[in-house]
């Protein structure tokens, strides 16, 4: 009796376990729309590592004011000059900041939208 119910528990989670093994590796929604569809605000920083400028583009942008905050390793806020170049383009100035990592934390006003990238200062 005791064999029995231990196979029967056993055959439970192992069904159980291979179900959520699949939906959790990602195979299953692999090819599903929301994979093919264009993320919103998909920020890029260029070039990284940096020596002068860093150059930031968000595409598909639905931000109405963003602001830009770059940190040193330990949280410390570090003074930046930040030039927009065009829609959705801005420009960071790092060439006076000592070699390093940085974090750079993009904000919009109303607090949607709170990303947070590392780049390398050279």
């Amino acid at each position: 009796m005791k064999i029995y119910l231990l196979s029967i528990l056993l055959t439970v989670i192992t069904v159980l376990g291979s179900n959520s093994l699949f939906a959790q590796s990602g195979e299953v929604n692999r090819f599903s729309n929301e994979s093919l569809e264009a993320r919103v605000n998909d920020v890029k920083l260029f070039p990284n590592p940096t020596v002068e400028h860093l150059n930031v583009r968000i595409d598909n942008s639905r931000l109405s004011e963003a602001s830009f905050t770059v940190h040193n390793i330990i949280g410390n806020i570090v003074e930046t000059n930040v030039e927009k170049v065009g829609e959705n383009e801005y420009k960071i100035k790092v060439k006076d900041l000592a070699p390093g990592y940085y974090l750079l934390a993009i904000r919009d006003e109303k607090g949607y939208f709170k990303e947070t990238y590392k780049f390398l200062k050279r």
